[in-house]
């Protein structure tokens, strides 16, 4: 029974450590009462491992976002005490620099909404850990692809911004460090996942609204069009704040369309 038991555990994918514990608790039952009846054993190393690849993926999500909250302070108070050296930024590391700080910011969120309105379940359905995952998954590459301009910057190879070199090098390594600790979670999380049926919630449920998730995305999108509007206002440039505006609320409406169901940001069925 036990031997029986470990096999269906190896191929249900429990790690070996996992595995040697659930044995020994099992040996120990037995000892107790060995006429004992533990049941099926594939459908205890079912349970098992949906039960686990539901704590892994819950973990991925809050992992992240833990792991990334010191780096996007860091990255903040790095650019904000910052000064522009020249009018024409390098575009590619520019362009690695906001796609990385937003993928980041918007992943590792919404990964922790995710994980702490399911933070009861003990087994979730299979599509809601991939959500889960993936999302937890954007983060770290998002702030992977942040540390890229990063490097330059702490080098001193990064011309456009005049900044403080051990600040960016403190960032870089923070940054560094949460990719790795949050890739080490998202990967232990994807390679076991809860098989249980079921469906995947939207937008809404991490939120706590009965709203439709295409309304959310269009408050959302308008709202970052509004504000880019009135900076470029402040800033005595409308007409480019608009434009702006505009081109930064239609990026966030073809994200939702792209991305939304692989998300979870949409309703999504297995």
């Amino acid at each position: 029974m036990i031997d029986e038991l470990d096999r269906e555990l190896r191929a249900a994918g429990v790690p070996a450590r996992r595995r040697r514990r659930i044995r020994l608790e099992f040996e120990d039952h037995l000892a107790c009462d060995p006429s004992a009846d533990l049941g099926d054993p594939g459908a205890l190393a079912r349970q098992f491992a949906d039960e686990l690849g539901t704590a892994y993926a819950r973990r991925a999500g809050f992992a992240v976002f833990v792991a990334l909250a010191p780096f996007g302070m860091l990255t903040i108070a790095l650019f904000l005490f910052a000064s522009v050296r020249v009018s024409y930024p390098p575009l590619a590391l520019t362009l690695a620099l906001v796609v990385g700080v937003q993928l980041a910011f918007v992943g590792g969120a919404l990964a922790a909404l995710r994980a702490w309105r399911l933070r009861r379940l003990v087994v979730m359905p299979a599509v809601e850990a991939g959500v889960l995952v993936r999302r937890a998954g954007l983060a770290v590459v998002g702030a992977a692809l942040t540390t890229v301009p990063l490097g330059y910057l702490a080098s001193g190879f990064y011309p456009f911004l005049l900044t403080s070199r051990p600040l960016a090098w403190v960032t870089l390594a923070t940054g560094t460090a949460a990719a790795l600790l949050g890739s080490a979670a998202v990967v232990r999380a994807w390679r076991l996942r809860p098989i249980a049926d079921g469906e995947a919630h939207d937008l809404s449920f991490d939120l706590g609204l009965n709203v439709d998730p295409w309304r959310l995305a269009l408050g959302t999108a308008g709202a970052v069009a509004l504000c880019i509007t009135l900076a470029g206002v402040v800033q005595s440039d409308p007409i480019d704040g608009l434009a702006r505006g505009l081109a930064d609320g239609s990026l966030c409406l073809a994200g939702f369309a792209l991305f939304g169901r692989p998300l979870g940001l949409r309703r999504q069925v297995p």
